[in-house]
């Protein structure tokens, strides 16, 4: 019976011994680790700085997907609101970096990760088209693609494109970049066009020689085929030319 008490004396106190260091344990742990700032409100300041960034009425439809924060980050609560801006070099689009910095009575600072994708609606062509051809209406479609690595532009209004030429063969739904266009060649070298002089009250047609080819606007020199003389005008229309 002596015997029983003693190893019940001895299971106690072990018992009691272990519970002093676990609770010493966590008081320990909690003096280490004190309230650590929640990672999914840092993620949400990150992310809300972002969309307040972003010019929203550009775009049809903005995404961004946040990157991870590695578990055993602890940082601080903070007393004072977090302070987010881009990391150095880092764009509203594709892949970027958000720095977040707590400037409380423990400062600290971490950098986030994100991927932006913006969507607008450009155009496109609706079926194959050559090279050469004036765009016109019924070639042109809208339609909603992601654009954050289109770094060669595109077209959101198709008015922008009416009456431009081909430079090279597209095939159906193909995007439409602008060093896929030109103005179309109203006035070709070595062609005979009207020369159109306009002052205040009046107004001489001439007629003349193309020196060189041009669009609707270009500056081009034409040969006057009276007097011989080399002048030069702006390309108003097909075949004609305007001096002042």
């Amino acid at each position: 019976m002596r015997f029983a008490q003693e190893n019940l004396g001895k299971t106690l106190l072990i018992s009691l011994f272990f519970l002093g260091c676990g609770i010493y344990s966590q008081v320990i742990n909690a003096s280490a680790h004190p309230l650590a700032h929640n990672h999914n409100a840092i993620q949400a300041a990150a992310k809300e700085f972002l969309v307040n960034s972003i010019e929203t009425g550009k775009y049809s439809r903005i995404n961004i997907q946040m990157g991870n924060m590695d578990n055993r980050l602890q940082l601080q609560q903070c007393s004072t609101p977090l302070i987010s801006t881009l990391a150095p070099g880092a764009q509203l689009r594709g892949k970027t970096t958000v720095h977040i910095r707590c400037t409380g009575e423990k400062p600290w600072t971490v950098y986030l990760s994100a991927q932006i994708q913006l969507f607008t609606k450009v155009i496109q062509t609706v079926e194959p088209l050559d090279r050469g051809h004036i765009l016109k209406k019924s070639d042109l479609v809208a339609a909603e693609v992601e654009i954050s690595r289109l770094n060669n532009g595109y077209f959101t209004d198709m008015k922008n494109l009416l009456g431009k030429q081909l430079k090279r063969r597209l095939p159906q739904n193909k995007l439409i970049k602008p060093n896929y266009v030109k103005s179309p060649t109203l006035v070709k070298r070595g062609e005979l066009v009207s020369i159109i002089a306009k002052n205040t009250g009046y107004s001489v047609k001439m007629t003349g020689t193309a020196m060189m080819s041009g669009a609707k606007g270009d500056r081009i020199r034409v040969k006057n085929t009276s007097s011989k003389r080399i002048i030069e005008g702006t390309v108003l229309q097909a075949g004609i030319i305007g001096i002042q």
